[in-house]
């Protein structure tokens, strides 16, 4: 064992791993702290109806800021990672530029149809005054997060993390107490949301400007042809956030503003077994991008079972707690929180697979297979869509947690039988490997 940890240590690539990973983790940390407060000030103030309807906003906005951003914050990983070919930093400010003005544009579109989504889809009228400032958030997101990629590529993984998760939630929170001091109601919480994002995009920018070192349109690539490359990582990245939100999408047709803010916590909760995958996959995907240009099939090889190996421990000691813990867990946000306990374990078991498999994505998106594992998302949403409609109605947010882990689990074991009979790639966890 000592030998090993050792060998480890000593490879530049693995330490870094370990160690900007931990710094990503310890960000990703701080990130999470602050949307539990955000969400023990909302439910501890205003129940899980209002919470409920909070989520339904969110999942509109996290879908839409993906299809916003037309895939080329994934793209940029790629391009400023390959150190084979100079970057262009004008490239960069085209297509931000591209992804703000189409990120723009859909949300007009959702405005235009927003009694679509509060009285015929959902049929609650009460959500009108959420989905408004949900609306106006999205540019701000897309343009953040499209920043957070390009650092992603130049290696700056404390911004990426921070711009990513920490800095919304950490702004939001501020805000909420603000608005506070103005005044008391509901509709602050998404007011903040709001707020946060506005000044997170411009943090966003001035970084990335002064990383780059000017600020320029000019550039020799096609930046329609980049953006034209990064639509399939668009579609990919569109179905695994539906993936995630699907569940919560449909009870808000068929269950109350309750039920969905009890199920979003436990959700929420059950995210929490994902911190090591999120951490390594920060420093993972410009390292496999870059072995993959380079043609350096060993150590690509090795990072994938690495990083397989540290996640899938990691998440099953933190699965492990929250199982034995989930009780007290649930409970802190509020005594009618507690009815999300099977919720909680179903979505656990889930996140377990998910780590067992490896970084299924990053892999097949760093080594330009973003078609088949496109083909795979949209086989695992299907399954996804045909299990929520048919189990929510039934079985309220039991079935919604038993949809999501199955199609988790689905798309998992298909991407990992790929990788192993198309590449010779085994992403999955080896015990005695």
């Amino acid at each position: 064992m000592k030998k090993e940890l050792q060998n480890i240590w000593n490879d530049g690539d693995r330490k870094e791993i370990l160690t900007k990973g931990f710094s990503f983790l310890t960000i990703r940390f701080g990130g999470v702290l602050a949307g539990f407060i955000f969400m023990y000030l909302i439910t501890r103030n205003y129940g899980a109806s209002v919470y409920g309807l909070i989520s339904l906003c969110f999942s509109i906005f996290v879908f839409s800021g993906i299809v916003g951003r037309l895939g080329v914050d994934i793209n940029l990983v790629r391009y400023f990672s390959d150190t084979t070919t100079p970057a262009e930093p004008g490239l960069f400010y085209r297509v931000l530029l591209k992804s703000f003005l189409a990120a723009s544009v859909l949300s007009l579109l959702i405005y235009m149809g927003q009694d679509y989504f509060a009285v015929a889809l959902f049929n609650k009228p009460q959500i009108k005054p959420y989905l408004f400032w949900t609306i106006l958030a999205i540019p701000f997101w897309s343009v953040t997060l499209v920043c957070a990629g390009l650092l992603r590529g130049l290696r700056q993984n404390s911004w990426f993390a921070f711009l990513n998760n920490p800095g919304r939630f950490l702004f939001a929170v501020i805000a909420l107490l603000l608005l506070w001091a103005w005044i008391d109601s509901p509709l602050n919480a998404i007011k903040a949301h709001f707020y946060a994002m506005v000044v997170l995009a411009v943090i966003a920018f001035f970084k990335c400007t002064i990383t780059l070192g000017r600020f320029t349109f000019s550039s020799q690539s096609n930046s329609w042809r980049f953006v034209q490359k990064s639509l399939p990582m668009m579609l990919s990245s569109s179905i695994l956030v539906l993936l995630g939100w699907m569940d919560t999408f449909v009870l808000g047709i068929y269950k109350s503003d309750a039920d969905i803010g009890i199920y979003n916590v436990a959700l929420k909760i059950s995210l929490l077994t994902t911190f090591s995958l999120q951490a390594v996959n920060s420093i993972l995907a410009p390292k496999l991008a870059k072995f993959h240009a380079e043609k350096q099939w060993k150590q690509f090889a090795g990072m994938v079972q690495f990083s397989t190996r540290l996640n899938f421990i990691t998440t099953s000691l933190l699965v492990i707690g929250i199982i034995v813990f989930h009780r007290v867990l649930l409970q802190v946000f509020g005594e009618e929180f507690i009815l999300g306990g099977a919720v909680l374990i179903i979505l656990c078991a889930g996140q377990l697979v998910n780590a067992f498999s490896g970084s299924i994505g990053e892999i097949m998106l760093m080594t330009g297979r973003q078609i088949p594992y496109q083909n795979i998302m949209i086989a695992a949403l299907v399954v996804n869509i045909i299990l929520n409609f048919t189990l929510i109605p039934a079985y309220g947010i039991i079935g919604a947690a038993v949809a999501t882990s199955v199609s988790l689990v689905f798309w998992n074991i298909i991407g990992a039988v790929y990788l192993k009979n198309k590449l010779g790639i085994e992403s999955y966890f080896k015990p005695f490997h």
